[in-house]
């Protein structure tokens, strides 16, 4: 008796995904990038002479 596989393939991105990740993506690397910009601004002058 051969095994059956529950394994389905992967989904095709469709159209209305691509706008939901751009803004997904920004949603997580507008503040990251923020946070590491006020990280890098504070940190500067205890290196700077």
């Amino acid at each position: 008796m051969p095994e059956q596989t529950t394994e389905q393939p992967a989904p095709e991105p469709t159209a209305n995904q691509v706008p939901r990740l751009i803004v997904t993506w920004l949603v997580v690397t507008a503040p990251l990038a923020y946070g590491l910009f006020q990280t890098v601004k504070g940190v500067v002058p205890l290196f700077a002479e």
